[in-house]
């Protein structure tokens, strides 16, 4: 399926869902929104004929994001997962760390190689270090995106993954350094 563009209207609303539901951390909580009230809300879209709106709108029910049901557009878990990655992905390097540390853990099975080899991806493009094989760090405060995220992949997983939050870990001079962090308490 082709990808859309980054000034794609699918981009565009996913960017607007980010920035403006509040229930997007709640997976039990359904994300529907009308297209037009959006578009309409794009300073580039309000000058567009009504003709282009319909058909953005139209290919935007095409979206690998969105889903349609009884003519609502929903937000599936694909554009769910896409908002929570760009959330994690603007986490401010540069915040103050709080000197907790956030770490997961896992045990998944030979048997789903797969899933854990995606895991581990996902974690290092999440900005996470491998301390051990099945030990995954970062100073990043992201644990409810990151619960989200476990949480839509969970179904696709066996095995146990565990997220933990560390107060403090001896000997963390080389971790910081690989973070490139610093914490003072006062």
């Amino acid at each position: 399926m082709k990808k859309p563009d980054k000034n794609s209207l699918s981009d565009r609303i996913l960017e607007y869902l980010r920035d403006t539901s509040k229930n997007l951390f709640n997976l039990s909580v359904d994300i529907v929104f009308n297209p037009e009230e959006i578009v309409g809300g794009l300073i580039q879209y309000r000058k567009r004929k009504k003709y282009y709106v319909s058909r953005d709108v139209s290919h935007l029910k095409h979206s690998p994001y969105f889903t349609v049901k009884k003519n609502e557009i929903y937000l599936n878990e694909k554009g769910r997962i896409k908002i929570i990655k760009s959330i994690i992905k603007d986490k401010k390097k540069d915040e103050k760390w709080d000197g907790k540390w956030w770490a997961i853990i896992f045990d998944i099975p030979e048997i789903n190689r797969r899933e854990r080899g995606f895991l581990r991806k996902e974690l290092k493009w999440m900005k996470f270090r491998e301390l051990q094989h099945s030990v995954w760090i970062t100073p990043l405060s992201i644990e409810k995106e990151l619960l989200a995220l476990l949480k839509l992949w969970r179904k696709d997983f066996r095995g146990d993954i565990r997220f933990l939050r560390i107060e403090k870990i001896i000997k963390d001079d080389d971790l910081k350094k690989n973070f490139d962090v610093t914490y003072s308490r006062k």
